[in-house]
């Protein structure tokens, strides 16, 4: 998708100075001169997306508490621990004051306004109906992406889905569970029916038909709904649109992003248009530099993940790379495990913030895991759920699942799936959430942190309740 950068669909204020100067400038885009035609909607879907690339979601802060809050990555071990917020989200030291929670929550929830604000003006621009139908759907689509994301995180919500258009009524209370979830199916099925299944190479990345499908697969698989999770991602799967590349590391060349394995994706583009992928400058240890530029190590991976591959598993050292201090770049010998995520790497970028590695937001090894995991939880021993299971560890150069396991023990081994073919692509948090396995996983890989069950949602952050007295806070902050 082409990164058009236009900050449309905000709040303007009139100009009421002297009548002289009471006209409005031909270059000030205001809500009322800005959507006329074609080109402007979809400078406004464009700006529907643009915040994915934002530092406070994909481009830095969302893998903090999708990796940093997991048994998939951990601070200290004789890396430094200087900053303060992603050391908290690893060891569940935070507090509604730690930054992190505002960064996203007031980032989604502009994102949501300019998703609104598309929803309530293009259907008035006179332009090809087809093609504004659609814009309507991508940025239904986006909303429903950003509801779920903060749902899954925070719980009870504030539901707005109307433009703002003042500074009156700001303050809105949360929102049952129940409601937000009803807002998200809503938008992603009303998305899905209007949504192409493919675009031309221009607007390659854009919403499709498939990623509302497999979205609302995780929204259902979320909520337990299997019979509904497995027959979404059945329809993913049937529209014929997406496979798997024939070797993993494929699937992050950056010459195939975009392609056949990817459902949704967060666009990158390199090249000195400050759209650039920090993953492949943030994740990429100090010590190891590229066109003489160091990395920062974040996201540094536990040797619990490590081992948990097998060692002949052909993941293991395209996901992660594990140095020495007599390896070449050698890693200082005060890294107790010097181990780094080595998927994302960009060989010629010329800024840790210049990458060309898009962010797999969905891709389709997470539908075909999603269709086994719910046909599991319907009936044990299901040949299609083994299928799915078997095409993937394959590829990976392992042998077929084990027959005939008991439902409790597939669904193990699906969690564990997950974990070793999605690492570092913001599902582990998640999937140790809403399977209820995060506290026993956290103990495992770190005993020493202190996590509880009300861990289980992050806190409301205090500067949205500082300023928003209709919002209560989560238990146990």
């Amino acid at each position: 998708m082409k990164k058009t950068i236009l900050l449309v669909g905000l709040l303007f204020s009139a100009m009421t100075s002297c009548e002289v100067l009471n006209q409005t400038p031909e270059s000030n885009f205001t809500p009322t001169n800005f959507y006329k035609n074609a080109d402007d909607a979809k400078a406004a879907v464009s700006a529907v997306y643009d915040p994915l690339n934002s530092s406070n979601l994909y481009a830095q802060v969302m893998w903090i508490l999708q990796d940093q809050a997991t048994d998939d990555a951990e601070w200290g071990n004789g890396r430094s621990t200087a900053n303060q917020p992603k050391n908290d989200l690893d060891k569940y030291t935070f507090t509604p004051a730690t930054v992190t929670f505002q960064s996203i929550w007031s980032t989604v929830y502009s994102a949501i306004n300019r998703a609104n604000t598309v929803i309530t003006r293009v259907p008035g621009i006179a332009m090809d109906e087809s093609l504004k139908a659609r814009y309507v759907a991508e940025a239904k689509f986006m909303r429903a992406f950003y509801y779920f994301t903060l749902v899954r995180l925070f719980g009870d919500v504030p539901i707005i889905t109307a433009e703002t258009t003042s500074l009156s009524n700001l303050n809105v209370a949360r929102a049952p569970l129940n409601d937000v979830y009803t807002l998200i199916i809503q938008d992603f099925t009303e998305a899905e029916t209007i949504l192409p299944t493919t675009y031309s190479t221009a607007d390659r990345g854009r919403a499709t038909k498939g990623a509302a499908k497999a979205f609302l697969a995780k929204v259902y698989l979320t909520r337990q709904d299997w019979a509904k999770a497995s027959a979404k991602a059945k329809e993913v799967m049937d529209l014929n649109a997406y496979d798997l590349w024939a070797n993993f590391a494929d699937a992050f060349l950056i010459a195939n992003k975009n392609g056949k394995e990817a459902v949704f994706e967060m666009q990158a583009l390199s090249g000195g248009f400050n759209e650039g992928s920090w993953m492949q400058g943030y994740m990429r240890p100090n010590f190891d530099r590229v066109n003489g530029i160091s990395g920062f190590g974040d996201d540094p991976p536990t040797e619990n993940l490590y081992r948990a591959y097998r060692a002949d598993d052909k993941r293991r050292n395209v996901t992660l790379r594990l140095y020495s201090a007599t390896s070449t770049p050698a890693a200082p010998a005060s890294v107790l495990f010097p181990c780094y995520v080595y998927k994302y790497l960009d060989p010629t970028a010329t800024g840790n913030g210049d990458g060309g590695n898009n962010y797999p937001i969905i891709r389709y090894p997470d539908v075909m895991l999603m269709y086994a995991e719910a046909l599991n939880e319907q009936a044990a021993n299901s040949a299609d759920a083994y299928t799915m299971m078997n095409r993937i560890r394959n590829r990976a150069g392992l042998p077929n699942l084990t027959p005939n396991l008991s439902q409790a023990q597939f669904r193990d081994s699906v969690l564990l799936e997950r974990r070793l073919e999605l690492a570092f692509e913001g599902h582990r948090w998640y999937d140790l959430a809403r399977t209820k396995k995060l506290i026993g996983a956290i103990k495992a890989q770190n005993p020493t942190i202190a996590i509880d069950e009300h861990h289980y949602l992050f806190p409301i952050p205090q500067t949205e309740r500082d300023v928003n007295s209709q919002l209560t806070q989560n238990p146990g902050y």
